[in-house]
This record gives C-alpha cells, structure tokens and sequence, in this order.
C-alpha cells in the first residue's frame, strides 16, 4: 500500500511540475508587449527673463451707476447684461412736477422779458429812470436763471450711460423711490482689462513703459494673454520695499473679466539657456515631478528595443506649452510627451511619429 501511494502521489506532483515547465516554457516564448508613445527630444533654448508677480484684474472704466436727484422711477430703459453705448438712456425717473415748475417759470420769464424790452424803450426817452431799468434787467436774469435750473433738474431725471459698455445686473424696480446715491446698475467697459502688480525695487532700473507683459488667469490655464506696462507708480512703498507698476492687456474677445487674479511676468532685456521640454512629457506625484526617458538598448535575442527609464526631476518655469527642466535631464534625451499612464522604468516602447495619441491623464497644478 505504501509504495502504491508513492506511486501514486509521485505522478500527481509530476504532472504538476511538467504543468508548471511548459507554462513558463510558454511564458518564455511570449512577445513582450511594446507600448505606443509620442516622444520629443529636450531642447536647450535661449529664454528671457522674467519677473513674476500677482495682480487683479479691473476694467479700464467702470462704475455703479447712481442718480444725482431724488425721484420715483417712471421707465427703466435697459435689461441687466446689455451692451450699451455712451448716452444711452438707461432709467427715466417722474418728473411731471418739475415740467410744471417750468412751464410757470418760462411764462415768468416771457413777462420779464417783455417788461425789459419795454424798460428799455422808455429809459432811450427818459421816461423811466436808471434804476427801474436794472430792477427790469434784474428780474429778468432771475427768471432767466429759475428757467435753467429747472431744465437742468429735469436733465438729471433723465439717466444715461456714462460710456459704452457692459452693464450687470439691475438693482431698481419700476415705481421705486431712489435718493441721491442708490445705485442703479453696474457698467464696465472691459474691451481693454487693466492690472496693477507690485514687483520689486531692485527691478525697477529693468521697467521701462511699453515693455512686453505675459499674463494667465486661473479661468483660462491654457492660455496666455500679451500685454504692456502703461505706467510704473515714481513712489517705492517704504514698508514693502515695492513698486506698484500697471498693465493693459487687449480684451476684444471679453474673456478677460473684472476682479479675476492673474500671474503676471515682465519679459526683461536679459537671457539665459535652459533645457525645455513640453509640458505634457511631465508627470507628477508626491514624490517629486518626472519624466520617461526613452532608451536605446538590445533584447536577449539581439534584436533593437526602446524602453523608458522614470527620471525624477526639477521642474521650473512653464511658458506657451513649453516647461523649463532645471536638474536632471541634458539636451538631445529624448523624453515621452503622451502615452505615459502604461509605462514604468524598463517598459518597451515603440514611439509613433505623428502625434495622435491622447495627453495624460494627469494635469499640472498651479
């Protein structure tokens, strides 16, 4: 019995181990998979250099639209969101009580008028004396002024834009009271944004008006807006040690909004050689930002193979799709710019020529 179940037991590890032989036998002889890359070399360019600074963004005009006079509302003339011109009546407040106030003070006017006119006939006769002649002219100036200063009251019941622009969200209803002051609607004129941005003093003999300024907002990350310096402020702040410096930046497109935060950069004449490489050839972890180097190298059949090496590196400044490598990458290596998410250091790649491969996954953070 005992040498039955050695017998027995013997061929059932056998079978197992022969099992085990051929399946890494087949295992073996299996291709090992090649993943599909876009690569491009890391380039050494001449950049400028650039002072960073924070600013917010402000239209080039805009106010709350107020009223000067007191008055009921009568007509509101626009809707919240509308573009509208420079005088473009706006609110209409009642003014009936002053148009009357007018028609009395005109007809006052007319009779005072008539009464110099007669004055004057009679004093180039003598027959009136120097002195009732000025009281005539006198009554009539004060008519006269009672007439404009109603006609301007009556001006001011009428509201207007104050310059073309984008108006916001409407803060009066028909038939409310407004006293001097309350605002109405808010207008900015945003086809020209303006920033104001504090850069160092040490800076200041490198500003110069009309120098190029670069800008990107947290609205639009991919996108970089050009601009100049339009002013620089003759004061240093002598607590911060900063000067305040304004740009004007084009927003014909109006993507450019009032209030939004920007990250600026002042090109200055300066420059340095950097190594660049695009911004989606770098990945980021807890660790630290890296690359895939791609690798020249032979299989054990001698056969010509890529693979990847994970590189950790220094990144730095980013600039029109482009990221400076500032340790651990030398020009000419060429690195992977998508197809990263399948890859590790000694994975076999095979690099297409035409980029048509999706960008990673992971998105740089600001």
């Amino acid at each position: 019995m005992l040498i039955g179940s050695v017998a027995i037991f013997g061929g059932v590890f056998f079978k197992i181990f022969s099992g085990l032989a051929a399946m890494e036998a087949a295992m073996a002889n299996m291709p090992v998979p090649v993943v599909n890359v876009t690569a491009e070399p890391a380039a050494e360019q001449e950049w400028g250099v650039e002072v960073s600074a924070i600013g917010v963004l402000e239209a080039n005009r805009g106010v709350d639209v107020t009223t000067s006079v007191a008055g009921l509302v009568q007509q509101i003339k626009f809707e919240s969101g509308e573009q509208v011109a420079q005088g473009q009546v706006l609110v209409q407040l009642d003014a009936d009580v002053e148009r009357a106030n007018l028609a009395s003070a005109q007809a006052s006017l007319k009779l005072a008028k008539a009464d110099l006119a007669r004055g004057e006939s009679l004093r180039s006769t003598d027959n009136i004396s120097k002195a009732t002649l000025e009281q005539r002219q006198s009554q009539y100036e004060v008519a006269s002024a009672e007439v404009a200063a109603l006609a301007a009251q009556i001006e001011k019941k009428v509201i207007n834009a104050p310059f073309a622009g984008e108006l916001g969200i409407r803060k009066i209803n028909v038939g409310q009271y407004l006293d001097p002051g309350n605002p109405i609607v808010n207008i900015q004129d945003i086809s020209r944004m303006l920033v104001n941005f504090g850069v160092s003093q040490k800076e200041l003999s490198d500003l110069k008006v009309g120098q190029a300024v670069r800008m990107m907002t947290d609205a639009y990350p991919i996108t970089t807006f050009e601009g100049t310096i339009t002013a620089i402020e003759p004061l240093v702040n002598q607590q911060t040690g900063m000067v305040e410096v304004q740009g004007a930046f084009n927003n014909a497109e109006g993507l450019l909004r009032p209030g939004m935060f920007a990250k600026l950069a002042v090109l200055l004449p300066s420059r340095m050689q950097v190594v660049v490489v695009p911004q989606t050839a770098i990945s980021y972890s807890l660790y630290g930002d890296f690359v895939y180097v791609v690798k020249d190298g032979q299989s054990d059949q001698g056969e010509a193979i890529k693979t990847v090496e994970r590189r950790i590196i220094k990144s730095g400044e980013r600039r029109d799709g482009h990221m400076i490598v500032e340790e651990n990458l030398k020009a000419g290596e060429v690195v992977v710019t998508s197809g990263q998410l399948k890859l590790d250091t000694g994975t076999r790649v095979a690099i297409s020529k035409e980029n048509t491969l999706a960008l990673p996954e992971q998105v740089p953070l600001e």
